[in-house]
């Protein structure tokens, strides 16, 4: 009898962490020639999301304003990335590798909110 409230604490304390866990944004981009879907994506200030691109065709993107500095290469296999937006704002990041005559439109903002 001894061992049932010790296996429910456990169970409380494995069922208490796994929504923190659970609770990180996973926002998937899409990149195609020449735009990006969802167009736009809305993030939170100190809130660690993970960014999960796709794509067909080669793209690229780099948003140093919410902490993505280096060069997230897009292809057909995922590209994960976690970023921590450190201020709000709406910030616009282009395609990085050229990808044709609409390369110019290709353009992602990103809302980071309070």
């Amino acid at each position: 009898m001894k061992l049932l409230p010790a296996a429910f604490i456990i169970a409380l304390t494995a069922s208490s962490i796994v929504p923190a866990i659970a609770s990180e944004p996973q926002i998937h981009v899409y990149a195609k020639n020449f735009a990006f879907v969802p167009a736009t994506i809305t993030l939170k200030v100190h809130q660690r999301a993970k960014l999960v691109f796709v794509g067909k065709g080669t793209h690229g993107i780099t948003i140093p304003d919410i902490g993505l500095n280096r060069l997230v290469v897009i292809g057909t296999k995922p590209s994960i990335v976690e970023v921590t937006p450190g201020r709000i704002g709406t910030f616009v990041a282009r395609c990085a590798i050229y990808c044709g005559i609409g390369h110019w439109k290709m353009v992602l903002k990103v809302k980071v909110v309070k």
